[in-house]
């Protein structure tokens, strides 16, 4: 029973990573395809764990540390698939190599040498190389998040807040992980399986739902006019846009949009929002779609969900949570505020 148990999450792990692998390999961004890599490594991992605890290898100490030592060559990738997330582009085949390495040299050593201080190296590192991604990420995050407010007048699947509680998860199962590694038994490995899958799941939703933002983030070659070099010409223009052109209604709206509609620089519009309007550019427009959606409460019988869509906002949800901010009461209290 125990093997009939252990062999079904070994075939559901090794199908689902599969099928994510394939997945996030048909589409054509660096993220997706270090995703697909570090999901089809663990599905190939799954392979050859099944063949290996079949063959009743896992009863033999050296050989389940020969299993392990291998199977931390994935380690690295999800600290890849993190730092491609909270850094995008700052990824390359140099660092890939350098972090790989040790990964790599260790289990050799260890199968050739047959010195078992070498898998206690190995494990060691990961738990630290581990920690210290995952503490790298949580302090980046923060910053990926503000820096998005000043490209963005939206947050909607491309910031990372879902991350954090992914990362909070990931120390749980670093820390399985490690006790897999150091205590043979058929039950911890069963855990640890069942907890890295339904941990994959979530990462899976969130990753498909990820817009990339690397066109925003990549720098921008100034070529300026004469005009635009102008600040207060390029004011103006960027006063217009949203006075009388009311570009805040995109909910779509980016910073390079208006870069664009003015002839201008993104460095040169944000400085705009970050001096001149002492705020960023999420806030400014936000604030912007919440005096419209104050005017259409006030003069219009308009359902909450239909003043949302005419304000800029993706969803009425998001808009709610917005005008709260904002106003500190809800769209419907504010309404009823005003017609008493």
């Amino acid at each position: 029973m125990e093997y009939l148990g252990l062999s079904y999450i070994f075939g559901l792990s090794t199908m689902f990573f599969g099928m994510m692998a394939w997945f996030f390999w048909r589409r054509d961004e660096l993220l997706y395809r270090l995703v697909a890599l570090l999901t089809g490594t663990i599905a190939v991992e799954c392979i050859k764990d099944f063949i290996v605890v079949n063959m009743g290898l896992y009863s033999d100490p050296q050989a389940w540390d020969v299993m392990t030592a291998i199977d931390m060559v994935a380690v690295p990738m999800y600290a890849f698939v993190l730092t491609e997330l909270v850094r995008p582009g700052h990824i390359n085949r140099r660092s890939i190599l350098i972090q790989e390495l040790p990964f790599i040299v260790l289990p050799a050593l260890y199968i050739a040498l047959g010195n078992r201080w070498f898998f206690y190296i190995e494990v060691g590192w990961a738990a630290i190389y581990g920690s210290s991604i995952m503490i790298w990420t949580s302090v980046n995050i923060p910053r990926y998040n503000r820096h998005l407010k000043e490209l963005y007048s939206y947050t909607e699947n491309i910031n990372l807040n879902w991350l954090k509680v992914i990362l909070y998860t990931f120390y749980v199962i670093l820390g399985l992980w490690i006790f897999d590694c150091l205590v043979i038994h058929l039950d911890m490995e069963c855990v640890y399986m069942v907890c890295n899958l339904v941990l994959w799941m979530i990462i899976s939703y969130f990753l498909y739902r990820h817009q990339s933002v690397m066109g925003e983030l990549a720098d921008w070659k100034p070529e300026l006019s004469t005009e635009a070099d102008d600040e207060n010409i390029l004011a103006a223009k960027i006063e217009k846009l949203f006075s009388s052109g009311q570009i805040y209604l995109n909910p779509n709206l980016k910073l390079s949009d208006i870069a664009a509609a003015v002839g201008s620089n993104r460095t040169y519009v944000s400085k705009f929002f970050n001096r001149d309007s002492s705020t960023n550019f999420y806030e400014y427009v936000n604030g912007m779609r919440i005096e419209h959606a104050c005017r259409l409460l006030s003069e219009t019988a308009l359902p909450i969900q239909d003043v949302a869509q005419k304000s800029g906002f993706s969803s009425p949800s998001v808009f709610s949570r917005v005008f709260l901010k904002h106003k500190n009461c809800s769209p419907s209290a504010f309404r009823m505020a005003i017609h008493k």
